[in-house]
């Protein structure tokens, strides 16, 4: 697991469900349950211990209508509870904890109300991500940010909204605004962590929606998030049912996987887009892949044998860069051969990207 804003997150605690609380930044604590939700409790680890001992979990229908006799109240039922179920010297412990860890005594309206406030701030600096697939962990939907909010203010009056709000389209009108088109003042705005988690969000809940998948890759490109472009650019190239399509996107996760460091994955992506016009280190398509479709007969007399091309002697220096010398070898044998089949014009335009490729490749070996 890790934070999407990349703030530092440290395990620090565990409860009996399977939960982990973790301390974000040094600083504030984050509670991450085993079923995929989590968090911000608090801003510090002490608060924290005094929401655990004041408020605990198994007290329900705590909610900020409830004033501070209601609350004592919850909080008195749900004790019965516990008691009688798993801790029947509560009363005890919970005494020993406030005196040994010097908790204050405070209002629980007060110390709800933090706990409200910290939850309403898990976003956008405090973002759970599932570090193998870099999925989002859930968050209720009172607690989620609003990019429309915080672009272009709260509905009703409120802040003011941000800078260039007053360009946007529909401001002030009662259709709601497009999604990407709120991302995009957002980033206007300098808003970039906001951005980032709304992209998240919404690349989460989408489906087979190539036109979605490939706005999403391209937002998430342009703001340097690489993993999770790579991540809607995998699902855009699943749905392509053409050998253009597929080797047009194929390329463009190869471009992305390289931004993103994964310079391997970039060499496979790349693969994939040799293949689908019916090439393969051999110049042709590999066994048992079958004749290329009507879509590609023409490529490399077209820009899209340039940008393959392109793509590949990238990826050479890339790999020479990063001290990948066979990686740098392999693919710059596939680039002679892309480089071999385009039209002149686009080899004469690639001549310098190629040449410098060449003698990168070459220096390997001085």
């Amino acid at each position: 697991m890790h934070l999407a804003s990349g703030r530092e997150l440290e395990p620090i605690a565990g409860d009996d469900t399977g939960g982990t609380y973790f301390l974000c930044g040094g600083t504030a604590v984050l509670y991450a349950s085993s079923e995929g939700d989590a968090v911000l409790i608090a801003d510090s680890v002490s608060e924290a211990l005094e929401m655990l001992v004041r408020l605990p979990g198994w007290c329900e229908g705590l909610t900020a209508e409830l004033d501070e006799e209601g609350l004592r109240a919850a909080v008195r039922a749900g004790d019965a509870e516990a008691r009688a179920e798993f801790v029947p010297d509560l009363d005890a412990r919970r005494a020993a904890l406030i005196e040994g860890l010097e908790l204050p005594e405070r209002p629980l309206t007060e110390l709800f109300a933090l706990a409200e406030s910290a939850a309403r701030r898990t976003e956008p600096d405090h973002l759970l991500l599932n570090s193998a697939e870099l999925c989002a962990y859930r968050l209720d939907e009172e607690y989620r940010m609003s990019l429309r909010d915080v672009v272009l203010g709260p509905p009703g009056g409120g802040a003011p909204p941000g800078p260039g709000a007053g360009e946007f389209p529909g401001a002030g009108e009662d259709a709601e605004p497009d999604e990407f088109a709120l991302v995009e003042l957002a980033c206007r705005q300098g808003l970039r962590a906001h951005a980032t988690v709304a992209l998240i969000r919404m690349l989460d809940d989408t489906g087979p929606d190539a036109d979605r998948l490939r706005a999403l890759s391209r937002f998430l490109e342009r703001l340097g998030e690489y993993g999770q472009a790579a991540r809607a650019q995998s699902g855009l190239l699943s749905l392509q049912d053409t050998d253009r399509d597929r080797a047009v996107e194929a390329y463009a996760l190869a471009r992305i996987e390289r931004g993103k460091g994964d310079l391997p994955a970039a060499a496979r992506a790349l693969a994939r887009a040799r293949e689908a016009v019916g090439m393969d280190g051999g110049g042709r398509r590999g066994h048992g892949a079958g004749a290329p479709d009507g879509t590609v007969e023409q490529w490399h007399r077209l820009g899209l044998g340039r940008f393959i091309a392109e793509q590949h002697l990238e990826l050479v220096l890339a790999a020479v860069e990063s001290g990948e010398p066979e990686l740098a070898r392999s693919v710059m044998g596939h680039a002679r051969l892309v480089l071999g089949r385009i039209a002149k014009g686009s080899a004469k335009a690639l001549a310098p990207l190629s040449a410098r490729a060449r003698w990168a490749v070459a220096a390997l070996d001085g």
